[in-house]
C-alpha cells in the first residue's frame, strides 16, 4: 500500500527544522533539512505499519493543505505492507510470553495482541509481544472481587 501525507516544514527557532503533519495530531523534527525529511518519512511509515497491524486503513490528513506556520507544505509518500511489520509465528510468541499457544490464540482473539494469517501460520507483532511483556499481568486467572454483604 501506498500512503501519502502532507507535512509543513518550518524553522526552529532553536535551530534545525520542525515537521507537522497536516490534518494530523504528532510532530517530527530534524538538524537539517534533509533530517527532517528522513525523520517525516519514518514518522508516516511508522503510523502506515501500525495501521496495518491493527487491521485499520490508515487515515491521513488530506491533501492540498497551505502553511499554517509560514513554512512550506511537502507532500510525501511511503510504500508500507503487512510483511514490514516485525512478526514472530503464535509459537514463537507463546515461547517469548511463557504461555501456550492456546493461549496466544486467546490473547490475539481478544485483542490483546495483534495478529494476522499468512497462509496457515499467524503471525503476531513484536510490537504487541514487547507491550504485553512490559505491562507484566500477573499470571493465572484474575480474583473475583469478594461479595460481603
Amino acid at each position: 500500500m501506498i500512503v501519502i501525507q502532507e507535512f509543513e516544514f518550518y524553522p526552529d527557532p532553536e535551530g534545525g527544522y520542525v515537521v507537522k503533519p497536516c490534518g494530523l495530531d504528532g510532530a517530527t523534527e530534524g538538524d537539517t533539512y534533509e533530517d527532517a525529511v528522513e525523520m517525516a518519512v519514518d514518522w508516516l511509515r511508522v503510523r502506515a505499519l501500525a495501521a496495518l497491524e491493527r487491521g485499520a486503513e490508515f487515515r491521513g490528513g488530506g491533501l492540498g493543505h497551505a502553511s499554517s506556520r509560514g513554512g512550506t507544505v511537502v507532500t510525501l509518500a511511503v510504500s508500507a505492507e503487512l510483511s514490514d511489520v516485525p512478526a514472530v509465528t503464535a509459537a514463537e510468541a507463546a515461547e517469548m510470553l511463557g504461555v501456550s499457544t492456546a493461549r496466544v490464540a486467546q490473547l490475539c482473539r481478544d485483542g490483546s495482541l495483534n495478529s494476522w494469517r499468512v497462509g496457515s501460520a499467524r503471525m503476531v507483532s513484536c510490537d504487541s509481544i514487547e507491550c504485553r511483556l512490559a505491562a507484566r499481568p500477573e499470571s493465572g486467572r484474575p480474583h473475583r472481587a469478594s461479595a460481603e454483604a
